[in-house]
């Protein structure tokens, strides 16, 4: 296994400069603090006019994609997503983001900044947080996201600022503990890079959806560029999915361990997806589909119920298996997790963030292909 212990101490050189710049020029650090987030949450599709001149330097350099970048190889990626979204979207749900809360370590970050806890019992600010995340997703996945001006290039650039932002804040809160690594680290950045392309490919070949060699070497390119703009090293994002996926095994096997944190967010993270999913008929469906996809040690990591296991999911298969006796086990789960991820993305499609419609757009046309 790869030896990580040098990358969990190197963060993101110029993000950090750009963001200590920032605060370094006023020591008005909450109101700065909360301006800036406002502006990286917010409009992803522009720079704002208001920005200090270096914040416009940082926009202008890190938009030139890499001489390396392939534009075949990403609208083949982006047309794996037009087909395959809201599988994608779900398997972000219930593997990509569980299998990075395992990691015990950056798991903190989450915690200690508060964006997936949730607060007196109210659950409405992470669902927002969970949203934004998934709304990165099809930012990145839409039809000419990479391109010059792409809203996807965008919003990896102010996620990158942002991720600078929290380190900032943690880091002068005194209350990060050193043994955790750097927060949001060079191997928590790459692992999380995995997390968002080759986890999500070995989810679709689980879920019985095949994708051939090209595909997948594309899909893993695309993030690969969405890599560069995050700042993530060269070292640490491989070329191709085998590797890639190699790469992402052994950082979550690095990391792995239970952790308070891990526990919280999985749990958070459950509560989305079963207010999400519209009506009762569906109850249970969010853990069954866990229990599936991160299998039995992973969620005991988390936490998450294993020796009562969900069985309202295989109730289900079991009835469109003798509905359908035609089809394999295999083909009931892919069409069971086709309905579950559909409904997903409904209930995300039609959620209301104090009394407004959040923040959450899927293009006409990929709405049009996927049935919402």
């Amino acid at each position: 296994m790869q030896n990580f212990t040098k990358y969990r101490s190197i963060t993101d050189v110029y993000a950090d400069r750009v963001i200590l710049e920032y605060f370094q020029s006023d020591k008005n650090d909450k109101l700065k603090s909360l301006a800036l987030f406002n502006i990286l949450t917010q409009n992803f599709g522009f720079i704002p006019a208001e920005l200090p001149s270096y914040f416009k330097e940082y926009f202008e350099k890190t938009s030139v994609l890499p001489e390396w970048t392939d534009f075949k190889k990403i609208q083949i990626a982006e047309r794996i997503f037009a087909t395959f979204g809201p599988q994608i979207l779900m398997i972000l749900c219930c593997k990509s983001l569980p299998m990075a809360y395992t990691c015990g370590n950056g798991a903190e970050v989450l915690v200690h900044t508060g964006r997936l806890v949730e607060e007196n019992g109210s659950t409405q600010k992470v669902f927002r947080r969970l949203m934004e995340t998934t709304q990165f997703v099809v930012s990145i996945l839409q039809a000419g996201g990479l391109s010059q001006g792409g809203e996807g290039i965008r919003v990896a650039q102010k996620v990158r600022l942002m991720h600078a932002s929290i380190r900032h804040f943690i880091i002068e809160s005194k209350r990060w503990n050193e043994e955790w690594g750097e927060p949001i680290n060079q191997q928590d950045m790459a692992g999380t890079l995995q997390s968002f392309s080759s986890l999500i490919l070995e989810g679709l070949n689980f879920s019985g959806i095949t994708l051939d060699e090209e595909e997948k070497d594309a899909y893993i390119h695309l993030w690969k560029v969405v890599g560069h703009i995050l700042g993530v090293l060269p070292e640490l994002s491989p070329d191709n999915y085998e590797e890639a996926y190699a790469l992402g095994l052994s950082i979550f096997e690095d990391q792995r361990r239970k952790s308070e944190a891990g526990k919280i967010l999985a749990q958070s993270l459950l509560d989305f997806m079963e207010y999400m999913v519209p009506g009762n008929l569906l109850d249970g469906v969010p853990l069954y589909f866990l229990q599936k996809y991160l299998g039995k040690e992973n969620c005991e990591i988390l936490e998450l119920p294993w020796e009562e296991k969900e069985i309202l999911g295989e109730i289900i298969e079991k009835i469109m298996s003798d509905f359908d006796q035609t089809l394999s086990k295999n083909d009931h789960f892919q069409k069971l997790a086709s309905h579950f991820s559909s409904k997903l993305i409904l209930g995300m499609d039609n959620f209301y963030y104090k009394g407004k419609k959040a923040k959450f757009e899927i293009p006409p046309s990929l709405k049009g292909n996927w049935g919402v």
